[in-house]
């Protein structure tokens, strides 16, 4: 492909410790253009920073710097272990543990500060008023989009969605967002399409690359995909 695009990998709550070794082995032997970070479970961050020649992502910070909050985890303590890359406000996170746009806001507030790059995850409805709405809540006191990844995860695109509809879908967010910020947003797409279907996805031209939920932790289809891409 002519430009690099991103693929980011999103572990979520997958693989046992007995697997880590072989997934990191695996993935540096992957000769590839493109640009890739991977989000393990927390407690692997430490493996894949120290042992992974790619891009090493959280999939969630806390927007307090240090304090009395047992179980999470601070952009102080990701930026000591040397992570670059957080998500942010993925649907889980607002499905099972009730985060809205003003936590989301709040962690995105944080990151920026920190200087880790935030993947920002939205646009669950698909329905175009319904995500600048949400985008404007959630980009609430930013004031430069630049170092923001947008990854833009409709949950329900089906079969039935054609490639026009998504890259109207983009094509919308983009400009929404050049408009408002005078500025190129970089967009990732996290919307559940087939593997199969993913150079096709990358044909968009505002589009930058894409975000690999459940499977990415599977590195053996992730060769093949990573592989296909390139």
């Amino acid at each position: 492909m002519i430009m690099k695009k991103l693929i980011v990998l999103n572990h979520k709550m997958n693989m046992e410790y007995d697997e880590v070794h072989n997934y990191i082995k695996r993935i540096n032997e992957i000769d590839s253009s493109n640009n890739i970070i991977v989000c393990p479970s927390a407690i692997y961050l430490e493996s894949f920073i120290n042992h992974c020649s790619w891009g090493v992502g959280a999939q969630n910070i806390y927007y307090e710097s240090l304090g009395n909050y047992t179980g999470e985890i601070s952009t102080l303590q990701l930026k000591s272990l040397g992570i670059e890359y957080s998500l942010v406000g993925h649907f889980e996170r607002k499905k099972y543990f009730k985060e809205n746009n003003d936590i989301i806001n709040k962690k995105l507030l944080a990151c920026l500060d920190a200087n880790i790059q935030p993947i920002l995850c939205f646009g669950e409805t698909g329905n175009l008023d319904d995500i600048k709405k949400s985008l404007d809540e959630l980009l609430k006191e930013v004031s430069n989009i630049d170092f923001i990844i947008f990854a833009y995860e409709p949950l329900k695109v089906s079969k039935y969605e054609t490639y026009d509809q998504i890259e109207e879908g983009i094509n919308a967010i983009y400009d929404y967002l050049f408009e408002k910020y005078h500025s190129r947003p970089n967009i990732i797409y996290g919307g559940g399409v087939a593997k199969e279907d993913i150079n096709r996805l990358l044909e968009i031209e505002k589009l930058n690359g894409i975000l690999i939920g459940k499977i990415s932790s599977n590195i053996s289809k992730i060769e093949k995909i990573i592989k296909s891409i390139d």
